[in-house]
């Protein structure tokens, strides 16, 4: 049965969110909204309302190819978080709702460390890293991960990710670095078919939102939704 699934005012940010399984009950509310608030805007993983912007930068050593970085996103995992948008894709979904990132020639080469620094300058809940693949980019994902954890330890770092857990658990030692080091993976391809069953921070129902820490723990795959019913 279609339901609103968020509606929520951001203060700071000066924006009402709302959150449907249905898009023409998403378009009616808007519609209501709109006479009140002004025209409303689509909002979806990997494209910002309030643009991006690319750090400054200052450093020197590994790059990575980024689309840009933006900030008190409330939609990109839990809280409010800093994303980075990496460029290049070889999955390519069908229906993707950003194909600009599928290009590896797009995109600018930034300095890891510039880009750990921005993403952490402004106040936040977490970090969130998505494409685009970031595995695609394995080393300099490592790096900016390694990056993350060295300047604030405790960050809490999620990444989007294409590929299954399993796939990516088969792969490199940099990917395992990633693994071994980030709190949540939000795994699978984008299926069209599959998107009215999407959940919390997912495009499409098969997609899993993976509590790492416990995977990590027990060996086997541990939903982030059976963690909070379990606490």
């Amino acid at each position: 049965m279609p339901e609103i699934l968020l509606a929520l005012l951001d203060e700071e940010a000066g924006n009402l969110l709302v959150e449907s399984t249905d898009s023409e009950i998403a378009s009616e509310i808007g519609a209501d909204l709109a006479s009140l608030l002004g025209a409303p805007e689509g909002l979806a993983c990997a494209r910002p309302t309030n643009g991006m912007s690319l750090p400054s930068v200052t450093g020197t050593g590994p790059v990575l190819r980024i689309s840009g970085v933006w900030h008190q996103s409330l939609i990109e995992g839990p809280g409010r978080r800093s994303v980075v948008r990496m460029q290049g894709c070889p999955i390519r979904c069908q229906g993707c709702y950003v194909p600009e990132t599928w290009d590896f020639e797009a995109g600018t080469d930034v300095p890891v460390v510039d880009v750990a620094k921005s993403l952490l300058e402004e106040p936040h809940d977490g970090v969130t890293i998505l494409g685009g693949e970031p595995f695609a980019q394995p080393e300099a994902l490592s790096w900016l991960v390694s990056q993350l954890r060295a300047r604030e330890p405790d960050v809490h770092i999620l990444v989007y990710s294409g590929f299954t857990y399993e796939a990516l658990n088969r792969r490199g030692p940099d990917v395992q670095h990633v693994l071994d080091q980030i709190d949540v993976l939000i795994d699978g391809p984008y299926v069209m078919a599959l998107s009215g069953g999407a959940g919390p921070w997912t495009g499409s129902g098969n997609q899993r939102v993976i509590d790492m820490r416990a995977t990590r723990a027990t060996g086997q795959v541990v939903l982030w939704e059976e963690v909070e019913v379990a606490a």
